[in-house]
């Protein structure tokens, strides 16, 4: 016998669903509705090969779905990490949706020692400048020198908070006006670890993608997208979708204490970027977490309402300690 759940926002689509996928002989094993959504989920059976068979759903699944719809992550994604629940056979809804997660989404912490310099891209108030302080911060209290850059010359202010933060790390900030001066940074870098602060763009402005590019290029740098929790996930997914293809590989999902969903992070990184690190609180010594897939699934399954519970943490030195 095999088993597949699926979810809708309807009973007549998860229906057409499951006759889609299982054809017209499934058996319908059980159904609900998702409270607070109105999603609903059906679990189907049909009866196949002995070497096609599928474990039945854990009793974790029910808190992974839970989970999954309060968060607004899109419907393809519940399946497939549904899927995966299943085939695990775990009871525990962390451990389950952690190896789930594990085979869904990809993980590729920041280096200690990024072969390239690291270019924080994104739109407005996506977090890029408290991520490369934090990003510096970490080379700091590790004991390794690092320099930090901004391009965001022009906006009013656009420099002045990073320029705050480079002072209590002790670190150097570096103005740069233009891709020649990027490059001529980035070069002068000579072995430290090399953040840039990038000017905010507009995801679905050509120009401004381009434009940014360019400079990632002239600078030789990767550009890592920094993407606030929180937002919808179909246009978190359109956001990461145009980043990707000017070259983003990768991602830091930022601000999780300040919302509850994070929908939205987990359709941009559905099968298209990797996840980094995870930003928790505004704090710069608070720093980043490096992503894998048993945190992620931690914070995810913290129940919507409930008071959030803190990532696990990343340091609690404070970048005054530095010297």
């Amino acid at each position: 016998m095999r088993l597949k759940t699926f979810t809708a926002a309807t009973m007549a689509e998860a229906m057409d669903r499951v006759r889609q996928t299982l054809g017209e002989d499934a058996v319908i094993i059980s159904s609900q509705t998702v409270p607070n959504t109105g999603d609903v989920w059906v679990t189907a059976a049909i009866d196949q090969a002995d070497d096609d068979f599928v474990p039945a759903p854990s009793t974790g699944s029910a808190a992974v779905i839970q989970a999954l719809n309060d968060h607004g992550a899109p419907l393809g994604f519940i399946d497939k990490v549904l899927d995966g629940v299943h085939a695990t056979g775990q009871a525990t809804p962390e451990i389950a949706l952690a190896a789930a997660l594990e085979t869904r989404l990809r993980f590729a912490p920041i280096e200690e020692k990024p072969l390239r310099p690291l270019m924080l891209v994104g739109p407005p108030g996506s977090g890029k400048t408290v991520a490369a302080a934090k990003l510096a911060a970490r080379a700091r209290l590790d004991g390794r020198e690092c320099m930090l850059i901004s391009t965001d010359t022009r906006r009013a202010g656009g420099t002045a908070q990073l320029a705050a933060f480079a002072q209590i790390l002790k670190t150097e900030l570096h103005p740069s006006d233009g891709i020649s001066a990027l490059a001529e940074l980035t070069r002068a870098a000579n072995g430290r670890a090399a953040f840039i602060d990038s000017a905010s763009v507009n995801p679905f402005d050509s120009t401004e993608l381009s434009d940014l590019a360019n400079a990632a290029a002239a600078g030789g740098a990767e550009p890592v997208l920094v993407l606030a929790a929180g937002g919808d996930a179909l246009e978190s997914a359109e956001i990461g979708q145009a980043f990707a293809a000017i070259g983003v590989s990768r991602m830091i999902a930022t601000r999780l204490d300040t919302a509850r969903r994070h929908g939205g992070i987990l359709a941009a990184a559905n099968g298209l970027l990797t996840l980094a690190e995870l930003g928790a609180s505004p704090t710069i010594g608070d720093g980043l977490l490096p992503a894998n897939a048993a945190t992620l699934a931690r914070t995810l399954l913290e129940r919507i309402g409930a008071p959030p519970t803190a990532l696990p943490e990343a340091n609690k030195n404070t970048p005054e300690a530095v010297s």
